[in-house]
């Protein structure tokens, strides 16, 4: 074994993977320890490598822990044994014999360097985590890398991510080298499969389009409370006013549409609505089901949840087309709500009026 060979290669790919020389001396060390073992047939021998890391000199030990009474000689060696230059050793104490590294066979030496490219593969993946998880969550810039059936690569610069079909815009069509905006929604310190997980359908998505578009954010005079989304189709946004003077619809609307406009283009035509968030349940559940108007909201008397009044004529309006309407304003009040028309709430023999006033008497408790 060339020793200066492997510590200058060491070296050399330290400056390139921009890895430590505390790391490559460990990762040679515990490559050395496992080629001895290997090479001598004990695994459990306890063996010690010392690296000088400015002359590239490596001593091996193996070392032999002092008993009374051998059981094992291949782990022990007897006190009455030890030579004159060990006499300060007690039993309990490790005995230490230098082996020559130059013995470690062509297959020990390949077996280290397997363990040191393992080292270093962990040591990127380490370094990608400690990159990438400070951005969990947040907006990134991204080239698509490759267009698969079920996925797509990205480059997100210093390491690439997935984003699977599930996450997907469905009304986007996406091409090589093109670059888009994603949120990084996980990202993996051990994974046999993807690292890094990116979305383009997630509510977060529109929570950080937002947050650029609207400089109220950053003095927290305006916040979202909750999304509900169905990405490349609609999506409901409940937003509130921290300050008295600031109207949160607009705000997020903007002169003339423009913030809004941003938004939807960047999403490529999805429907927004914006509506104001009410800690009042009965005003949460009403401003979520617009544009639809309701009459009445109380507790559902035949299951969990809540039932909403509307008109007839506003019955599939507040439904929506395939219940996207209904949907979206469960997901954002996480209530289930029955909508029901006036005529179905009277054949049902049900006061609404005294139903709701029951219910909001209920609220103020």
């Amino acid at each position: 074994m060339n020793l200066k060979v492997i510590v200058e290669a060491f070296q050399e790919l330290e400056d390139k993977r921009n890895i430590s020389q505390e790391f490559v001396a460990e990762a040679l060390e515990e490559s050395l320890v496992k080629a001895y073992r290997r090479e001598i047939g004990v695994n459990d021998a306890i063996v010690e490598v010392d690296i000088d890391q400015d002359t590239g000199e490596i001593k091996l030990f193996h070392c032999f822990e002092v008993v009374d009474e051998v059981e094992d000689d291949e782990l022990q060696v007897a006190l009455d044994e030890l030579d004159d230059n060990s006499s300060e050793l007690a039993v309990g104490d490790f005995y230490k014999v230098e082996k020559p590294v130059q013995n470690l066979g062509r297959a020990a030496v390949t077996l280290a360097k397997n363990v040191i490219k393992q080292k270093i593969r962990e040591a990127e993946k380490l370094a990608i985590y400690n990159e990438y998880y400070k951005q969990l969550n947040e907006l990134v810039m991204a080239k698509i890398e490759t267009v698969e059936e079920k996925y797509l690569v990205l480059d997100l610069g210093k390491a690439l991510a997935i984003m699977p079909k599930s996450a997907q815009m469905p009304n986007e069509f996406y091409t090589e080298g093109q670059r888009i905006k994603v949120v990084i929604t996980e990202v993996n310190k051990e994974s046999k499969g993807a690292q890094i997980l990116a979305s383009r359908a997630t509510d977060m998505l529109v929570r950080r389009l937002f947050e650029r578009e609207v400089p109220e954010f950053s003095s927290n005079a305006v916040e979202i409370m909750a999304i509900a989304r169905e990405a490349g189709d609609r999506t409901k946004v409940a937003v509130k006013s921290n300050d008295p003077d600031i109207d949160p619809i607009g705000a997020f609307i903007g002169h003339q549409g423009s913030r809004i406009n941003a938004v939807k283009n960047e999403l490529k035509g999805e429907n927004i609505d914006i509506f104001e968030w009410s800690d009042n349940m009965i005003d949460l559940v009403k401003n979520a089901l617009s544009p639809a108007e309701v009459i009445a909201v109380f507790e559902n008397p035949n299951a969990k949840g809540l039932m909403v009044v509307v008109e007839d004529d506003q019955l599939s309006l507040a439904i929506g087309k395939q219940g996207k309407n209904a949907r979206l304003a469960v997901r954002l009040t996480k209530e289930r709500i029955d909508i029901k028309s006036i005529t179905e709430v009277q054949e049902m023999g049900l006061d609404h009026i005294a139903m709701m006033a029951e219910f909001e008497a209920k609220l103020r408790q």
